[in-house]
């Protein structure tokens, strides 16, 4: 009486069209990120700075709370530089001439930058200061850093997905989610396999971990999406990054459940 094939819609050329859409729309919001870095002298201040507290929370041994305070810090500071960047293009399409109010504008947009980055300042001072100094200026102090696996693991994709972002922005190739230099997905596949190094010792796990890994690389380079090298080049980014970390915070004995 009724038929399955009635109840849904199998236009499957619309399906592929709505998820083309779809990942366009990241895409276009990536390619927004990439245009400032590349042509904002602040925004290329603000990403390295970005890079530089991450690897502060890794050293100070940062907690879910701290890595939640540093998180919204930071994209508060990388957001009204996004808002600045987009008032400004706007103000110059708009009114190409010197005119007081353009001034006005752009100035109060440049206004909410300061305040973002003197928040992101006075986070940064609050929580890195007394570790950061306890570090350097005490004696047997490595315990202060030692680090959580599952709190570094966040930091360390999160380094990752940075490092991608500028990487791609200097080869200036493909879009952020499809193509391009280098493969964002074969390197957080990659780094999470590295992650998985120091995480487990069981082989089973590991096995899935670099055969999973490994399958995300090979579906980017059979869909045409990427070359090998890219995916090559995305791979060996991500798992270096985890796997130095991990390895000389664990040879240290300074990485723990």
């Amino acid at each position: 009486m009724f038929h399955r094939k009635d109840r849904y819609n199998w236009d499957i050329m619309k399906e592929r069209a709505r998820d083309k859409r779809l990942v366009d729309s990241f895409n276009f919001a990536i390619e927004g990120m990439i245009s400032a870095l590349q042509n904002e002298k602040h925004m290329k201040v603000h990403t390295l700075a970005a890079i530089i507290i991450v690897i502060l929370a890794i050293v100070i041994n940062a907690s879910k709370v701290e890595i939640l305070i540093i998180s919204l810090s930071v994209s508060f500071v990388i957001i009204t530089e996004l808002v600045n960047t987009a008032v400004e293009a706007i103000i110059d399409l708009v009114s190409p001439e010197r005119h007081p109010l353009a001034k006005l504008a752009k100035d109060v947009a440049a206004g909410a930058v300061l305040v973002a980055a003197i928040n992101a300042l006075c986070v940064g001072y609050l929580l890195f200061y007394d570790k950061l100094l306890d570090i350097f200026d005490g004696k047997n102090k490595l315990h202060v850093i030692a680090g959580r696996k599952g709190n570094i693991a966040i930091l360390i994709l999160i380094l990752v997905s940075i490092l991608v972002i500028v990487l791609k922005s200097v080869f200036q190739k493909g879009t952020p989610l499809e193509g391009g230099m280098p493969s964002g997905h074969s390197a957080i596949a990659f780094s999470a396999f590295g992650i998985l190094l120091f995480m487990t010792s069981d082989i089973r796990i590991l096995v899935l971990g670099f055969f999973m890994a490994a399958l995300v690389a090979q579906s980017r380079v059979k869909s045409g999406i990427h070359s090998i090298r890219e995916v090559l080049a995305g791979g060996a980014l991500g798992f270096a990054v985890s796997f130095i970390i991990l390895l000389v915070m664990s040879q240290f004995g300074i990485l723990y459940n």
